[in-house]
């Protein structure tokens, strides 16, 4: 018994000694400084600066309230960014996603070279964007390798600008990202393909379920959660696009191109310093993605039970 007793001596009601609790602490305590000051104080200090009439070159910058929010319906670039960027994250997301489905679809079914597909598949998606984007500007390019192929199927000379055009621009950026994207969640997909029980299916098949039926019916609905979390991602990305505007088209041309990621950019480092409308617009976007996960976690998210 004494010796039971000076065992558990200074050992609370989890179990831990103190000096455990005490060197997890020290352990952690890197990433707490970190958190706090880097990003919880950075995140509170940001919202401090969009509260100001903010100016890199500023030695004054008087308290202006709400007024940066407020001033965002009338700001015509801000306007025109966030039509871009809704239309852009809408459609990249739906395709990415269905495209990276089907193709999960197509390499669980076990067809021959589908290890072999799947790495090659991939491999973009490791690869920087800053690369990528480099590689897909000599595509785009008018003597580049899209316009050869065009040029060669349909037998003329087709030099076709496609980033210089205002309505081919941002579609132009849509496909790389697609292509580039898709492969990651086609391997989130794949995961919970393999994940759902094989007897689901075969009670399936036995009932007399073809391969449309079981896929609307069995895949979609155990494949939800999955769903969201691609979807989730998918809005969280798109609508922080900025490396490959940047590289391509710098917001051009015309700003059919200009996003709410790279106008934040430009209105902190190169139109004069307005950090704090910039900072508004960062904490608008924040929150216009906050809602729209939650929405689609409403409309997709489910608990299945199997």
């Amino acid at each position: 018994m004494a010796a039971t007793a000076v065992v558990r001596r200074g050992t609370g009601r989890s179990g831990f000694h103190a000096s455990q609790v005490r060197a997890g602490l020290v352990f952690i305590l890197p990433y707490v400084i970190y958190f706090v000051v880097m990003q919880a104080g950075a995140l509170a200090f940001a919202f401090w600066i969009s509260l100001h009439r903010w100016d890199l070159l500023a030695l004054e910058n008087p308290f202006r309230g709400l007024e940066n929010y407020t001033n965002l319906p009338e700001n015509e670039n801000f306007v025109i960014a966030l039509r871009n960027t809704a239309y852009y994250a809408v459609v990249v997301t739906i395709v990415q996603t269905m495209f990276a489905l089907v193709m999960a679809v197509l390499l669980n079914a076990k067809i021959r070279g589908s290890g072999f597909f799947r790495s090659t598949w991939y491999t973009p998606s490791v690869a920087s964007t800053v690369v990528i984007s480099i590689i897909f500007l000599w595509i785009y390019h008018p003597t580049g390798l899209l316009n050869s192929i065009i040029s060669a199927v349909t037998g003329t000379q087709f030099q076709f600008t496609w980033l210089q055009d205002t309505r081919t621009a941002l579609p132009a950026i849509m496909g790389l990202n697609i292509w580039t994207t898709a492969p990651t969640f086609m391997i989130v997909f794949l995961a919970g393909l393999q994940d759902i029980p094989r007897s689901v299916y075969e009670a399936a098949e036995v009932d007399g379920a073809g391969p449309v039926r079981r896929f609307f019916s069995i895949t979609i609905p155990l494949l939800r959660p999955i769903i969201f979390l691609v979807v989730a991602l998918g809005i969280i990305g798109t609508f922080q696009v900025f490396d490959q505007i940047q590289i391509m088209t710098t917001g051009g041309p015309l700003k059919s191109t200009l996003t709410v990621a790279f106008l934040i950019y430009q209105d902190v480092f190169k139109d004069q310093g307005q950090v704090g409308v910039a900072c508004a617009m960062a904490f608008t976007l924040g929150v216009i993605i906050y809602v729209l996960t939650i929405v689609s976690r409403r409309y997709l998210d489910a608990k299945i039970d199997y």
